[in-house]
Parts: C-alpha cells; structure tokens; sequence
C-alpha cells in the first residue's frame, strides 16, 4: 500500500518540475593502443556535438510530471578534446571544419572530426516499500573521420552505452543523477572505441 501511494504522488507531483542531469567531462584516458607512441605530426581537430541533447520523458507513471533535460553538447565537446590529446602527437582544436588547401597552407598532417551522431537516454522510476529508484539506460553514437589535405584517409562509427541507478529522492530530483551516472559511463565507453581505433589504423601510422 505504502509503495502505491508513492507511486501515485510521485506521478502527480505538487507540479511539473525540470531537473537538469549533471553532465561531467568524461575522457577517456585509458584508451587501449597496440604502439607505443601517439600519432606524429600536427593535426586540427573538429568537434560537433550539436546533436547531442534530449529532454528525457520517464517511462510509466511514476514521475511522469516532471522533464530531465540533458544537454551534453560541450562535455562531449571536451571530453573528445582531451581523449585525443593523448593519442595524438600535436592537436589544434578549430572552430570549423578546414579545406585541404587550409591544412596545407598551415602545416597539419590532417584533420580530425568526431561529430555526435544520436543521443538516446531513457529513465525508469520504479517504486519501494520506504523509497524509489531511478533507473537509467544512456546510448550514444559517434563517428570520426581523419582527412589529409587531399582525401578521407580514415573512418570509423562508435557507441557506447551506460546504466546507473540512483535513489530517485522525494520530488523525483535523483532521475537526473541517474541520467548523469548513465551518460558519463556511455561517453568514456564511446570514447575508449573511437580512441582505439584511431590510435591503431595502421593506414593512419604509414601515411606521410
């Protein structure tokens, strides 16, 4: 009976309530690599998260008043800068995307652009005896392509997925902590694919 009635009024709130999921720069700085030196020479690097942001909707009653915007576009942002750092013998992060005549005229090896593909994060609020949960599932996509100043040399999508739970609180306020939770565990794991591959294209270590 107890539960019910949590159930109930946590799905009714006294009112609507907009709680934003805390989003932490998460690099991944264990990136696994089969050589044991970053990528020579100076590369630009372009970062788009701009599709990287969702007002999550809980899934069932419990809650169901209340949104969980997560906005993950610059921690993603910098999150990929600092993973690449590592990887990477010289990054210099742009503004835009460079021509081939740019990276020429300027020196770089090539250019690095790692674009957010999808955001997907989902909370369930599942109710007690004495409190609730929250949980939440985040699923997030990326891809990166390495061009030099002539062509597309390198590939590659990844994703990454996280799951956390937190104690939903009483006003539905720990949904965004979960969210949080899940989304800086979906960003290392996403990072640690892309970092990876990026680091081990052989393609990449033999071109000039």
């Amino acid at each position: 009976m107890r539960s019910a009635i949590l159930g109930v009024v946590m799905g009714l709130g006294l009112a609507g309530c907009a709680y934003n999921a805390p989003v932490p720069i998460t690099p991944n700085l264990q990136v696994y690599s089969s050589y044991g030196e970053p990528l020579s020479g100076k590369f630009a690097l372009f970062v788009d998260g701009a599709a990287l942001s969702q007002t999550v909707k809980p899934l069932g009653l419990n809650c169901s008043a209340h949104k969980f915007p997560v906005d993950l576009r610059d921690a993603f942002r910098q999150s990929v800068i600092k993973t690449v750092e590592q990887l990477v013998e010289e990054v210099v992060v742009v503004d835009t995307p460079l021509s081939g005549d740019q990276l020429t005229a300027e020196g770089y090896r090539g250019m690095i652009l790692v674009r957010g593909e999808s955001l997907n994060a989902r909370l369930n609020v599942v109710s007690g005896f004495w409190s609730s949960t929250a949980d939440s599932t985040v699923e997030l996509s990326a891809s990166l392509t390495e061009h030099d100043p002539a062509e597309r040399v390198f590939g590659t999508t990844g994703m990454g997925q996280g799951n956390a739970q937190a104690d939903a609180g009483g006003m539905c306020e720990g949904g965004a902590t979960a969210i949080g939770m899940a989304t800086e565990k979906a960003v290392r794991q996403l990072l640690g694919q892309l970092g990876e591959r990026l680091s081990g294209s052989a393609r990449l270590r033999t071109r000039g």
